[in-house]
């Protein structure tokens, strides 16, 4: 599902259990989430659980923003 296709008819952000979801935030999330495992993927830089570390961590400082 594209995320423009989440937004309300009135253009608000959507609430999943009362909580309001960015979902601007959360395409940036998901591109940046996306480029970084593509590269991993060809560098091998990174093992599978130091990718979900990193993954955690960026979840973890977007909500902190928040």
């Amino acid at each position: 599902m594209k995320m423009a296709n989440i937004l309300s008819n009135n253009n608000e952000f959507p609430k999943i259990n009362e909580i309001t979801i960015d979902t601007d935030k959360v395409q940036r999330m998901l591109t940046k989430l996306i480029i970084r495992e593509k590269t991993n993927l060809q560098t091998r830089e990174k093992s599978d659980s130091q990718m979900v570390q990193m993954i955690k961590t960026m979840i973890a400082e977007e909500v902190e923003c928040y």
